[in-house]
């Protein structure tokens, strides 16, 4: 039998195709500029949290813990977002730092803390389960 996370991830996945779909269809933007990077982030965004967010929402956790869910979206949105100031910052800087590098910091940063975060979770879930 398939599981509820399965069913919600391929919906999730299916509602990203959609949007790239319509997207093209509709031939919304010009091919540069701010339009595909917009339709990117909403693509990724769906495919890789969608169905993290939606069964956290919901407070199912299925095969993941709803807190586990939680953390994996706060995480997509940063790499997501920073993802995207790196883009859009071109040249620009925060005082003398560019904003390239502070995105790029920012990126590792979130990773490692994810990884730290999630480790110690499922440490804690083993020593209490």
């Amino acid at each position: 039998m398939v599981s509820r996370d399965t069913i919600v991830h391929i919906a999730s996945v299916t509602i990203g195709l959609l949007v790239l779909a319509l997207v093209e269809y509709f031939d919304l933007g010009p091919e540069t500029g701010p339009a595909p990077v917009a339709v990117f982030l909403l693509f990724y965004g769906l495919v890789l949290g969608g169905a993290h967010f939606y069964l956290a929402l919901r407070g199912e956790d299925g095969m993941i813990p709803v807190e586990a869910r939680w953390r994996y979206v706060a995480t997509l949105v940063v790499l997501l977002a920073a993802g995207a100031a790196i883009f859009y910052g071109g040249g620009r800087a925060i005082a003398t730092i560019p904003l390239e590098s502070l995105g790029y910091i920012v990126l590792v940063v979130t990773l490692v803390a994810y990884l730290l975060t999630e480790s110690m979770s499922g440490y804690h879930a083993s020593r209490q389960g």
